[in-house]
């Protein structure tokens, strides 16, 4: 009960301290869009840091992330005062028409930067984004963004399952592609930009191993093979792996070991952004609200020297 009352003092002290700061900034009457930017960052980041210390309260923080959203989403804080409208539904459909965010406007303003200041510009684009908790996100991955037409692929096996519900974690399960115990918790655990069903076998072959090439496999399915070292995706999956590293590490501040990148690079290249690859990347915006910009502009990889 003591825990349950100090979490909720201190969810309701981020929430109001967060939307006095927005809130000062769209009343000083000149550009504030930087400064906005900036104050829902550092609130987000507070947030994050509160939920790996108090993971109990992941619901909570789940629901005051999305009000603080919607409220920095407020054209200069209209007054809605007596209004019987609701906040968006956090996981509402989204269409190009409803976008927070001009995207073409965006990359068109990242010409000439390149290394740690696009990473920087980048971050502030795509931390801008709705959370779920995990189950909630391994529903939207398994019925909505990998469901074609009541069925699903394993992204290293090509194993195809029927799902017109979610699977049994024994049949399909969900892949972490920046491993859980390398980093993945809190918000990014759910970050559906990375999570990608998996048959459960590879799931645990693969573990938290690097991804790389492999000589002599102890265990191969499907194209993908596992020395117990090192994880080579099979070559439809290639590209698809090595972007959702790259957004994770860009997205959460993380660094990829060079032998690593350096095979990433060339996934990256051999298997280039496709139809498929791009209506996801649509599809993880519709209901997390950020996108992969390594799936829009694959170009950007080459602009950054070193994840």
């Amino acid at each position: 009960m003591i825990f349950k009352r100090k979490t909720s003092y201190l969810l309701l002290l981020v929430l109001f301290a967060s939307a006095l700061a927005l809130s000062v900034l769209a009343q000083e009457g000149q550009p504030t869009e930087n400064k906005r930017d900036i104050a829902l960052r550092e609130a987000i980041g507070l947030l994050e840091k509160i939920e790996l210390s108090a993971p109990r309260a992941q619901s909570d923080l789940v629901k005051l992330r999305e009000r603080l959203q919607y409220l920095y989403d407020i054209p200069q804080f209209a007054d809605t005062a007596g209004s019987a409208e609701v906040p968006e539904p956090m996981f509402a459909r989204r269409n190009s028409r409803t976008r927070n965010t001009d995207w073409a406007g965006f990359y068109n303003s990242l010409k000439g930067l390149k290394n740690n200041e696009l990473r920087q510009r980048l971050l502030t684009q795509i931390s801008r984004q709705r959370s779920s908790d995990y189950t909630t996100a391994r529903r939207f991955v398994m019925l909505k963004i990998d469901n074609y037409d009541g069925y699903i692929e394993c992204v290293y096996t090509g194993k195809v399952i029927a799902a017109r519900e979610m699977p049994n974690t024994n049949v399909m399960n969900i892949e972490h592609t920046w491993p859980q115990s390398k980093g993945a918790t809190g918000v990014a655990k759910s970050d559906m930009h990375h999570l990608f069903p998996t048959d459960p076998v590879a799931n645990s072959t693969r573990s938290s191993l690097p991804f790389g090439l492999v000589d002599r496999p102890a265990w191969q399915a499907g194209g993908s093979e596992c020395d117990l070292k090192r994880f080579e995706v099979r070559k439809k999956s290639r590209g698809n792996t090595a972007r959702a590293i790259f957004y994770f590490a860009t997205r959460y501040g993380k660094t990829i070991s060079s032998d690593e990148e350096q095979i990433l690079r060339g996934w990256h290249r051999e298997d280039p952004v496709d139809a498929n690859e791009r209506a996801r990347n649509d599809r993880v915006e519709e209901v997390q609200g950020n996108r992969n910009p390594f799936i829009d502009r694959p170009e950007l990889v080459e602009y950054i020297s070193d994840f």
